[in-house]
């Protein structure tokens, strides 16, 4: 079987300057929609070209943030082969050189995408020439969206200072590893290495440091393949809705745990504070930056851009 069809993110990635930017969130209203598409907007106007793709299958709502109604096409009538190239889809927005592949919730389990869809979806992502290409993906540990987060270069995790988002973070990133380590014992054909000691990943109580230090002891060799392959996923971080001093140290707090007890760097990019005139630019369909381009939260969303672009990490399947 082709390495592209057993470990998607293997396949060859954008090369030079392009960049893929997956946007999770681990759980629901952490603000990843709002955070994608005003980086793009901010992008656009800087004057690069940016296709944003809706990939959050369950329910898609990033035409909204960028003050869009409906579209005649959308990511449906790629699913469906109605149209044969992803790029047929894309609609153009009121911000010159941003293009919208828009989400669809009209076609039946379009949130469980089958394997195939799936790849052929992420080969046609990889396939678009534009120099920035950000993708909004669904909420949860689902592998659509696991796989969507592994194929960037880098993913960004978006939390809030609140318990649940922070441990539904950790479990997300714990996941995308999981995902990750599989991919390589079955790509390699690891499994009479690991067969004794793979189910206990996915033990709550188990790190992922005790899982490498097991399989060490059976094959060192090995164990460094996995090792590596741990080293070149280097997520990145976003704190949303900020608002105390302590928000705004909860980054650094995170980086310090995830790379203890998962193994993995998490890049700490910075934090968005709270701002009340966020739900507000959404009811009047004026994207935020637009509406407030003094705004601290602006400032904010300019300064992680230059992080991102500044930052030359290749995805972790390379």
């Amino acid at each position: 079987m082709n390495p592209e069809e057993t470990i998607p993110i293997l396949a060859a990635h954008p090369q030079g300057d392009r960049t893929i930017w997956a946007i999770g969130g681990g759980k629901g209203g952490t603000g990843k929609s709002f955070f994608s598409a005003n980086l793009a907007i901010h992008l656009s106007r800087k004057g690069e070209d940016v296709v944003l793709v809706d990939a959050d299958l369950g329910g898609p709502n990033l035409h909204t943030f960028l003050g869009m109604r409906e579209s005649d096409v959308d990511l449906g009538h790629f699913f469906t082969n109605r149209v044969p190239d992803l790029r047929d889809v894309a609609v153009t927005t009121p911000f010159e050189g941003l293009t919208l592949i828009k989400g669809t919730e009209n076609v039946l389990f379009t949130a469980n995408l089958n394997y195939y869809k799936k790849l052929k979806l992420i080969r046609h992502i990889r396939a678009f020439e534009t120099k920035r290409v950000i993708i909004d993906i669904g909420t949860g540990a689902a592998y659509n969206c696991i796989d969507f987060f592994l194929l960037s270069n880098p993913g960004i995790l978006v939390i809030n200072p609140e318990p649940t988002s922070i441990e539904n973070a950790y479990y997300f990133l714990k996941s995308c590893i999981i995902r990750l380590l599989k991919m390589y014992i079955n790509h390699f054909h690891l499994h009479d290495l690991v067969k004794v000691v793979s189910e206990q990943i996915q033990d709550a109580s188990r790190s992922i440091y005790s899982f490498l230090s097991e399989v060490i002891s059976r094959d060192r060799h090995h164990a460094d393949l996995l090792f590596q392959a741990l080293r070149r996923f280097r997520p990145c971080l976003i704190v949303n809705k900020a608002v105390s001093q302590k928000d705004r140290l909860l980054g650094p707090s995170m980086v310090n745990v995830v790379q203890k007890y998962l193994v993995i760097d998490l890049d700490f990019l910075g934090y968005i504070p709270m701002d009340e005139n966020v739900p507000l630019s959404l009811q009047n369909l004026t994207p935020f930056i637009r509406q407030n381009p003094e705004s601290e939260v602006t400032q904010a969303i300019a300064s992680i851009a230059g992080k991102l672009e500044n930052r030359r990490t290749p995805p972790a399947g390379t």
